[in-house]
């Protein structure tokens, strides 16, 4: 997706930030909904530290939390913080500990970070979690961009995403609540809920916003755009305005509007022989299991058995969410051979 009618609310939410365009592009930018949420990450485990090199071909970590004096650089990078640098500004948050990685995008900077966050916020005193999060900074005056991801980051690279782009600004990714690294060691899954994610986004929210005082932008695609939907809902005057991408607003554990949705793709020769695939793999269930134990990969959870139905189950959904009726004639008829039907 490249300047879509998504163009007329992001320059209606940021207009009078002080920015008209951008010049700064990645490969990766506005080419699909998927690319909205460039995410970037690094290994984080508690306290960050990175090998990598800043642009000035230096190493530098800090970190600020609760419990000490916060450790700062001595080798200043760049003026776009002010008179103090970015980095050392990010680090002294409280609570908050930063790691700068290289990045090639011409303008900004990559910091990768982490910040305490309660795994209830109803619970004063009880467990923190560390949640992680990558910023791409160019100008504390340039508008920010707030990114909740929805699921787990990467945060070892950086791409800008579609709005982040258009109005040449800053972009925070934010990993979603008890996803990947970013939750407590034992975590109580009642805590996982909307309300709660988005108390982590408003925290992450009250924490910048006093070094980024431009217009603030909220987006995500798909569980993430239901994130930055949540997250406006329960704290509107925390950002100017909210793009949310594919967001699957569904009515119910179970929606039935999917099944009639998909029952009305492609013609009904390229949805039988959907069908027929499904079944295949279901009466080559020994095969497929031969094969699916010789991947990287464990089922524990629910057992190999389970997540071969459900796979089957979903096949259609799967096609129709990510492939065209362009590509019907690939799907292998019930005669192909056992590798034909796990390939595909």
């Amino acid at each position: 997706m490249r300047f879509s009618y998504h163009s007329l609310a992001i320059v209606a939410a940021l207009a009078g930030a002080g920015c008209e365009g951008s010049s700064a592009t990645t490969d990766q930018a506005g080419e699909s909904e998927a690319d909205t949420t460039a995410t970037t990450t690094t290994s984080g485990t508690g306290e960050i530290t990175t090998s990598g090199e800043t642009t000035t071909g230096e190493t530098t970590t800090t970190g600020a939390s609760s419990g000490g004096e916060a450790p700062t650089t001595t080798d200043l990078t760049t003026t776009t913080g002010g008179e103090v640098d970015i980095l050392e500004q990010l680090s002294a948050i409280d609570g908050m500990w930063v790691g700068e990685l290289p990045t090639p995008i011409a303008g900004y900077r990559l910091f990768t970070m982490l910040y305490e966050q309660p795994a209830d916020h109803d619970a004063e005193g009880g467990p923190i979690f560390t949640q992680r999060m990558t910023l791409l900074h160019r100008d504390v005056d340039a508008p920010m961009v707030i990114v909740t991801a929805g699921y787990n980051i990467n945060t070892m690279s950086a791409a800008l995403g579609e709005p982040a782009t258009m109005v040449a600004a800053n972009q925070l990714t934010v990993e979603h609540r008890f996803f990947d690294e970013s939750r407590p060691s034992m975590p109580d899954w009642a805590d996982l809920d909307i309300r709660q994610a988005a108390t982590d986004h408003h925290r992450v929210a009250a924490a910048l916003q006093p070094l980024y005082s431009g217009r603030w932008l909220a987006t995500g695609a798909s569980k993430g755009g239901l994130a930055a939907l949540y997250f406006r809902r329960f704290f509107p005057a925390d950002v100017d305005g909210t793009i949310a991408y594919v967001a699957p607003y569904s009515h119910g554990e179970y929606d039935g509007r999917y099944e009639e949705f998909i029952a009305t793709r492609g013609d009904e020769a390229c949805r039988q022989a959907l069908r027929d695939v499904q079944r295949e793999v279901l009466i080559r269930r020994p095969a497929m299991l031969d094969r699916m134990a010789g991947q990287a990969a464990t089922y524990a959870l629910f057992g190999a058995d389970a997540v071969l139905e459900t796979a089957a189950l979903d096949l259609p959904f799967a096609f129709w969410q990510y492939q065209t009726a362009s590509l019907c004639a690939s799907v292998p008829p019930p005669a192909a051979s056992d590798d034909e039907v796990w390939a595909f």
